[in-house]
């Protein structure tokens, strides 16, 4: 399959375009271009290549991201709620780097069979987001929250991952509490300090995964693949529901053996 062909542009066609309907296809944006604090609320990408290596303080609320690629850049104070990206890929695979989300507002943005493998996502606001299909492989999310607050008392917890990859991801510390992740496989992941009260894990790949300190009160965790999972390592697991099939290898991890044996 050919490699596909990107126009170039200059800084006045960008603006040309911004300025006129928004939408951007088929473009290379270069080093030289600066997209840098522009509003580009509701704009359309499509199938451009983004060789910017920073974008800073631009403001992408509902756009669209469709069959773009990204080479490893870094968006800072950027805007990007309800942004969608689909059929995207935010990792060069070549230097194995991602791209790096610093202090964004991802609130309910939509990700859809996109990479973003070893991408960082550093104090971002990532509630409400919902990703399918996609890869976070080896993804960082230090000091970002997917928790917003509705009044000085109460605060809601809101993410949804089907069939996403969270292998080797860094997942410490974060407030995952009824977040949803769906045959996903985090095989390795860290969720040291995690709080998963009453989060939903079914059908997963938890093999190996750091579990130290992590709360899975009330957690959903059946038919996960739950290989390493030594619950006397846990700040709280009351309530935590598994299926049937994986009760052997829990309770070998607490020190007792299980003899299923008919007696006679």
């Amino acid at each position: 399959m050919s490699e596909p062909t990107y126009r170039p542009v200059s800084q006045a066609d960008v603006l040309a375009i911004a300025a006129r309907d928004r939408k951007f296809e088929g473009l290379l944006l270069s080093a030289d271009i600066a997209l840098d604090q522009m509003e580009l609320a509701e704009s359309r990408f499509e199938r451009c290549l983004f060789q910017t290596p920073t974008i800073r303080g631009t403001d992408f609320p509902g756009a669209e991201f469709n069959d773009c690629r990204f080479e490893p850049t870094r968006f800072a104070n950027c805007k990007l709620g309800r942004a969608r990206f689909v059929g995207c890929t935010l990792f060069d695979a070549g230097a194995k780097k991602g791209c790096t989300f610093a202090f964004c507002d991802l609130q309910a943005a939509e990700i859809v069979r996109s990479n973003l493998s070893s991408g960082s996502f550093e104090g971002c606001e990532l509630y409400g987001v919902n990703a399918v299909e996609s890869s976070f492989r080896g993804a960082r999310f230090a000091r970002s929250t997917f928790t917003r607050a509705i009044s000085k008392r109460s605060l809601l917890t809101k993410a949804s991952f089907d069939r996403c990859n969270f292998s080797f991801a860094d997942l410490a510390g974060l407030h995952l509490q009824g977040c949803e992740f769906l045959s996903c496989k985090l095989t390795e992941a860290s969720m040291i300090d995690a709080d998963l009260s009453q989060a939903t894990l079914l059908r997963c790949a938890l093999d190996r995964v750091e579990w130290d300190r992590a709360k899975l009160r009330k957690a959903d965790l059946r038919g996960s693949n739950l290989s390493g999972l030594n619950l006397t390592v846990s700040a709280d697991y009351a309530g935590l529901q598994i299926s049937e099939s994986e009760q052997a290898e829990i309770l070998r991890h607490l020190g007792i053996e299980v003899d299923d044996s008919t007696s006679s």
